[in-house]
């Protein structure tokens, strides 16, 4: 996951559990922006980046790559399919911080 990107604080931005500038952990030394770049006025960020997706492409990948591993056992596809997306899942948000929490 590239880390190489200018973070956002995500101050009143609707949408900083969702991007990546927002949610990257900081590693080392990064720039950031000296003010939020959300615009409440026109409901938009222009310097949003979503989150990477976890699509079932690559879950499908790693399933197999498991299936193969384990040596190609019958009955458990449900299983891999599960636990390869829950390995990815983990890949990605060990590069996040924690959600923001939403005031009430």
């Amino acid at each position: 996951m590239n880390s190489d990107l200018t973070r956002c604080a995500g101050t009143g931005c609707p949408r900083r559990n969702e991007c990546l500038r927002a949610r990257l952990a900081p590693v080392a030394r990064f720039d950031h922006f000296t003010r939020t770049p959300w615009d409440a006025l026109r409901g938009v960020c222009e310097h949003h980046v979503p989150l990477p997706v976890v699509d079932d492409e690559a879950v499908r990948t790693r399933a197999y790559h498991r299936w193969l591993a384990e040596g190609r056992p019958e009955g458990r596809a449900d299983a891999h399919w599960h636990d390869a997306r829950a390995e990815l899942l983990a890949q990605r948000d060990q590069w996040l911080s924690p959600p923001f929490e939403e005031s009430p």
